[in-house]
């Protein structure tokens, strides 16, 4: 702060050094895996966390939905090429299955949605946190009680910092958000309740 306010007017003061910040924690620490920094802190925010491999991820997906008791389902196109199996395993489970670009502009048919399920920009180590962006529609993680998320092992960052320096962002357009579990809300007689402003069910499968 004191560097900011030292500077002139119209001049740039940089960003700190971080390569020398001490430990916080949003960052990893050194020796630990990724991928278990992960599922503990997201875990820790009510967060259902399975490890799957790519073989098994679309029954999975639907294996999950099931368990939630979900029937109308929408997905979205960041799936990549997990797509089609997903929506053909959510199909052979008997769930209502449409593509999440097509229910987004009718509010009725959005409101009526079980779930969604989606993948993600990346997901965070250190926080247990996903990142999602309005490049699929930000919304679609957060507009029915229950909220599937794939993600790959390889969009497992360390920390908040390689989350900024490093290139993801650079596809995340204008707005992106970082969500950690389930929402939840507090503000009535300090009552903990899930699913207020979101989902109150998140389950991610991370594939290994």
């Amino acid at each position: 702060m004191a560097a900011v306010a030292s500077t002139p007017r119209g001049h740039d003061p940089g960003l700190p050094d971080r390569a020398a910040a001490p430990d916080a924690p949003t960052e990893l620490r050194a020796g630990e895996s990724p991928l278990d920094r992960f599922q503990t802190e997201a875990e820790a925010v009510s967060t259902i966390v399975e490890r799957v491999d790519a073989a098994g991820a679309a029954s999975a997906v639907a294996a999950a939905l099931e368990a939630a008791g979900a029937g109308a389902v929408a997905i979205a196109a960041d799936l990549g090429d997990l797509l089609e199996p997903v929506r053909e395993a959510c199909r052979s489970a008997g769930l209502q299955v449409d593509d999440y670009a097509d229910v987004a502009p009718e509010r009725a048919r959005a409101a009526a949605l079980d779930a969604t399920v989606t993948g993600c920009l990346a997901a965070v180590a250190a926080t247990g946190s996903i990142v999602t962006t309005g490049a699929t529609g930000r919304a679609a993680a957060l507009i029915a009680p229950t909220h599937v998320c794939v993600v790959r092992a390889d969009q497992v960052v360390d920390g908040l910092h390689a989350l900024v320096d490093g290139d993801v962002l650079a596809a995340a357009g204008s707005m992106f958000a970082l969500q950690s579990g389930p929402s939840r809300s507090a503000d009535i007689e300090k009552t903990l309740i899930l699913g207020v402003h979101g989902p109150g069910r998140v389950h991610v499968l991370l594939v290994v």
